[in-house]
């Protein structure tokens, strides 16, 4: 398979990218989830669906550690198992509470304290005032053992998170990450073993145990793809039209370098992450990389590759009005 145009518009609508979606919980339920900053979060579900400057609050989410670490939005009905398929591993938790210069010992006492307040949503502020110190690295911790969520700030550009005592389900971590994967081939693929690894942080060991029980296709060497989608992928209609997609993507931080040729030609890939490999705002057209983009002092200004011609100037123009209209 050569990556690029062969699967370019089988992995668009997947990622039900040209507001494919009939709905923002749709759209987050069929990427898996979209990282969780803000206006990242809401831009990406814009990007796959009408009304989410109407339906974003009221999604149904958690905010949780998921892939590769990172803080996701992610369906309630589904958010425990990315989080359960990763667990944090104990040194990585010890060395984060040592930072903090917190015991084991304390970090329980503070811990128990913090849940006591958290019975409604707070910021950090008001938890410290509430326990009587700064907890930063407690509030940190507990999100990664399950026992406190992030709660959506206000407005869609605020990262003015709280939090509230939650107890996230338990799951089987291998079955978790099973399903996982397997989702992952579903909105991604097709992709290599190395992308999976990659994309969800876990050891190649628990990945190929993951893909060995999962039916799979070889569409081409190294490439897999669900059993079930091979016969019909063939199907998908055309990338058309301009895309905005924001920084932190799902779609862009879907593969890892040498993974990104379906949506991106090699000579530009590398302008459209930075120098700690975050997906910056890409325009797409046609499915394909044409530039970057960035919210500045006069509205959303592009980066192009190439120059646009008139009517492609004029679609961007109307994706950059609707960019606008939701996060001004």
């Amino acid at each position: 398979m050569t990556e690029g145009e062969t699967w370019r518009h089988w992995t668009y609508a997947r990622q039900r990218l040209g507001q494919a979606a009939p709905d923002p919980a749709t759209a987050l339920r069929d990427v898996i989830g979209v990282y969780s900053s803000h206006p990242s979060a809401p831009l990406s579900l814009h990007a796959r669906s009408p009304g989410v400057d109407a339906g974003f609050a009221a999604l149904d989410v958690l905010r949780l550690p998921a892939m590769r670490s990172s803080i996701h939005l992610l369906p309630r009905s589904t958010a425990h198992l990315p989080f359960r398929a990763l667990p944090e591993p104990a040194a990585r938790r010890a060395y984060r509470l040592r930072g903090f210069g917190l015991s084991d010992e304390r970090f329980s006492e503070l811990r128990e304290r913090v849940l006591s307040v958290c019975g409604g949503p707070l910021t950090l502020r008001e938890i410290a005032d509430a326990v009587g110190e700064d907890v930063k690295g407690v509030t940190g911790t507990m999100t990664r053992d399950g026992c406190l969520v992030r709660v959506g700030a206000e407005g869609l550009r605020s990262n003015a998170l709280r939090y509230v005592a939650y107890s996230v389900p338990d799951a089987d971590a291998d079955e978790a990450l099973r399903w996982l994967v397997g989702e992952y081939l579903r909105a991604f693929g097709p992709v290599r073993r190395e992308d999976a690894i990659w994309w969800t942080g876990a050891s190649g060991a628990r990945v190929d145990g993951a893909l060995a029980s999962i039916d799979t296709a070889e569409v081409a060497p190294g490439y897999l793809l669900l059993a079930e989608d091979e016969a019909r992928a063939g199907d998908a209609p055309r990338a058309s039209g301009v895309d905005l997609l924001p920084k932190w993507d799902a779609y862009t931080m879907g593969y890892p370098a040498g993974g990104r040729g379906r949506f991106a030609d090699p000579d530009v890939a590398d302008r459209l992450y930075d120098f700690r490999g975050d997906g910056m705002p890409v325009i797409l057209v046609d499915g394909a990389a044409a530039g970057t983009w960035v919210l500045g002092k006069r509205g959303v200004e592009a980066d192009w590759f190439s120059a646009p011609g008139p009517a492609l100037l004029r679609a961007f123009e109307e994706r950059a009005t609707s960019v606008l209209e939701l996060v001004a």
